[in-house]
């Protein structure tokens, strides 16, 4: 090859090296699918914890023995996401033989009382209990009626629910500490709202409307008692007055 010119040369070395790597590429691809190299032999999933992890491998419907470069992740992760307590997932291969599935699950910020039990996340989405145990008491919505539509598996429609929920949110991101001890947020037949305190079922009436309002003057009046007082000593706080606190307290 002395004789040609360099530029040829070096393009026929390349066209050699080139077709040296796709024989070699091809001839390992079928070598692997000879002896079933990348054949799914384990499918992990992460992130389960109310969730029972094979029911999430029974959703991703995936088939034992197949190669992994031929299982179309968009699909499974579709599928697995048909889960309703599951809110995202991903799919990977982790290779020789094993399909990863990370998965995030919907959390309940509450249950719903209505004939039979079920739980709400914070977006709304309405779910069966979980196979599993949720881990902490979660407060409880009642008060509904026949004429309440409550979908399951669905993001509600129910302006209670919704009403409701403004209220628990508020609650959780300004006061964490007094979350844990609400018991129950029910809806009266006057579409007013009373919420009850856990230990001591105080009453805190908070009307109709301005919600994430009476939270904050809910707040407020605490803040001002500087710990020298408990649930305990009030039968009820009423908030349904504008920028007014009227407290009953135990005899």
């Amino acid at each position: 090859m002395e004789n040609i010119k360099p530029y040829i040369k070096y393009s026929i070395i390349g066209l050699i090296v080139g077709i040296f790597l796709v024989s070699f590429i091809n001839g390992a691809k079928r070598y692997s699918s000879a002896i079933n190299l990348f054949g799914l032999q384990k499918v992990v999933v992460y992130g389960a914890q109310s969730v029972d992890a094979e029911a999430v491998i029974s959703r991703a419907n995936v088939t034992h023995g197949a190669s992994l470069f031929t299982m179309p992740l968009d699909s499974i992760q579709a599928r697995v996401l048909e889960e309703p307590n599951i809110l995202t997932a991903r799919v990977s291969r982790e290779l020789p033989r094993t399909l990863k599935i990370q998965v995030k699950e919907r959390k309940p910020i509450a249950l719903i009382n209505h004939g039979k039990i079920s739980c709400v996340d914070a977006d709304g989405f309405i779910m069966t209990l979980p196979s599993k145990s949720l881990g902490s008491a979660l407060p409880i919505l009642s008060g509904f009626t026949a004429e309440d539509a409550i979908e399951i598996n669905a993001k509600t429609t129910n302006i209670k629910i919704n009403n409701m929920l403004t209220v628990l949110k508020e609650i959780r991101q300004s006061d964490a500490f007094f979350f844990p001890q609400i018991s129950e947020l029910v809806s009266n037949g006057e579409n007013e709202y009373i919420l009850y305190t856990a230990d001591s079922a105080t009453r805190i009436y908070l009307g109709e409307d301005d919600f994430i309002e009476k939270v904050h003057l809910l707040e407020a009046f605490w803040a001002t008692l500087q710990n020298r007082r408990d649930w305990d000593d009030f039968e009820y706080i009423d908030l349904r007055y504008h920028k007014q606190v009227i407290v009953q307290e135990r005899t």
